[in-house]
Formats: structure tokens, C-alpha cells, sequence
């Protein structure tokens, strides 16, 4: 069985969107994820791909995106679960990323889910 951790670890493929892996906010998003407890990853995948689980055949099946959404700003991360993106703001410190993601993955629990 795959831990969360692992999950969030092996699901590290940016692509071509704006943001490269040498790019703050891609780093300090993968610093805040790393540092989550499990229930905290569990709930991040929740959030950014529609299960707290991972895939059957593992994370390594699974390809996560993470995608510019624009310049700083107060807007919370989004997600895409049935593509598995998340919409990331370029925020201009790691607190205000860690406040913000914690915010959207905290109250994501129950929208849209009836």
C-alpha cells in the first residue's frame, strides 16, 4: 500500500505551463507538501484529484501537473481532479502559499460532493 507521501513525492511533472521545477513557488509547494502528515496528503490528493487514494496500479501511473495561474494574488489554489491539475498561483512567499493551500485543501471536504 502506498503512503501518501509517496504519492505526493513521485507526481513531480510540471510540463510546459509557465512554471518550471526551478521555480520558487513549484520548490516551496513541494517543501509544504513533503511536511504534511498523512492526513494532510490525503486530503491534498482529495483536492487535486478527486480521491484521498492513491491509483490502483500506484502513483507512478498517475501524472499530477502543476499549472501557472496567473501572478500573486489572494485567490486560493483550484484544481481539475479529472485531469489532475492544480491551478497554482505564482504567490510571492511560501507562508502565503502554505496559508493559502492548507485554506483550499481544509474546506474542499463537501463542495460539490453530494
Amino acid at each position: 500500500s502506498h503512503s501518501p507521501l509517496k504519492a505526493v513525492v513521485s507526481t513531480q511533472s510540471t510540463g510546459d505551463n509557465g512554471y518550471s521545477a526551478d521555480t520558487d513557488v513549484v520548490k516551496w509547494f513541494w517543501e509544504i507538501t513533503h511536511s504534511m502528515t498523512d492526513d494532510d496528503k490525503s486530503k491534498f490528493l482529495a483536492f487535486s484529484t478527486g480521491c484521498g487514494l492513491a491509483p490502483v496500479g500506484g502513483m507512478g501511473e498517475m501524472t499530477f501537473v502543476i499549472v501557472k495561474n496567473g501572478g500573486d494574488s489572494e485567490r486560493l489554489p483550484t484544481a481539475h481532479t479529472c485531469f489532475n491539475v492544480l491551478l497554482l498561483p505564482e504567490y510571492s512567499s511560501k507562508e502565503k502559499l502554505q496559508k493559502k493551500l492548507y485554506l483550499a485543501i481544509q474546506h474542499f471536504e463537501g463542495f460539490g460532493m453530494i
